[in-house]
């Protein structure tokens, strides 16, 4: 397995605070050349000075070729990268990886968007896209309430009346996602981005929808070991034991094994590993089903059983 390496040099233009939390980054070439091109929903990975790598959805309409936009939530009791893109100045460079979707729009049907807070982020890419195509679509905005929404007053200019809808819970007004995906119809797809409890909540309620339902969240889904177990490598014939609270991915390295990864979060996919017995827990937001047969992502994957063996 080989690790990705970044492939684009950017510096950072303009930062926008959107709320107290949220600040927005645009990044360009130092040269003003058009950055390689990405479609709606896409993310990249940013290399942070310190050597930590985050991944972030893609903000700005993907027509437009000289710049990138990224907005960034800071979470004080985060692992760190959030802090770290915040206290980032103007002029600063960073190196990328060149842009990938995981949450590509649908090429045709009406869509219906559902943010929790930050999870706006892969939709402000979509809906500049919806808009030229003419195509049905609404978008929901969850948020506690006015304050916490970061977002509005950036899409009122590109959004048509009626197709935003607001939800503050802090004035009762919580989105019922049941009532939503009762409502689809037989051609709509339905775009999920925000909190664990939104995504498993909408999981288990629009699991009639199959590949109509679309889902991201913006942070890994527990990533610690619950129990105890064992990972076997088949070819080198160690095993390992990953205790409750740690990461695959943390037991390997701990024994010495080198696997390449880089958000650590589920997205980029970079530490994508084969395993060939066993029963992976699969807490990724980016593999593709039909490779789930096959692979896990031991940065936060667990395993089901008392042991799954890696083709390592």
């Amino acid at each position: 397995m080989t690790k990705s390496i970044h492939r684009v040099t950017v510096e950072i233009r303009q930062i926008e605070r959107l709320s107290d939390r949220v600040r927005m980054l645009e990044l360009a070439d130092m040269d003003d050349w058009e950055l390689p091109p990405f479609t709606a929903g896409a993310h990249l990975n940013v290399h942070l000075p310190s050597g930590l790598v985050r991944s972030y959805s893609l903000c700005n309409d993907p027509a437009e070729r000289k710049f990138y936009r990224i907005a960034v939530l800071r979470e004080d009791e985060g692992r760190g990268g959030s802090r770290q893109v915040h206290e980032l100045r103007q002029g600063e460079r960073l190196l990328l990886s060149l842009p990938r979707n995981h949450l590509p729009l649908a090429p045709e049907g009406r869509v219906v968007m559902v943010a929790g807070g930050i999870g706006m982020t892969p939709f402000l890419s979509m809906v500049p896209v919806l808009e030229r195509q003419g195509r049905p679509y609404e978008l929901h905005l969850c948020a506690r309430d006015s304050r916490a929404d970061a977002f509005s007053a950036l899409l009122a200019p590109m959004i048509r009346s009626g197709k935003l809808v607001r939800h503050y819970s802090g004035t009762g007004a919580r989105l019922d996602i049941q009532a939503l995906i009762a409502g689809i119809g037989t051609e709509d797809h339905v775009y999920l981005c925000g909190p664990e409890r939104m995504i498993s909540e909408a999981q288990s309620l629009g699991a009639g929808l199959g590949e109509r339902l679309h889902m991201e969240r913006f942070g890994p889904a527990g990533v610690g070991a619950e129990k105890a177990y064992v990972v076997k490598l088949a070819r080198s014939g160690g095993n390992i034991p990953v205790t409750t609270g740690q990461t695959m991915l943390d037991a390997l390295r701990a024994a010495g094994v080198d696997i390449p990864a880089s958000c650590e979060a589920g997205v980029c996919l970079d530490c994508r590993t084969r395993f060939l017995e066993g029963s992976p827990d699969h807490r990724d937001i980016a593999m593709p089903v039909a490779d789930r047969t096959s692979h896990l992502t031991p940065c936060v994957s667990g395993c089901l059983g008392d042991s799954i063996t890696l083709d390592l």
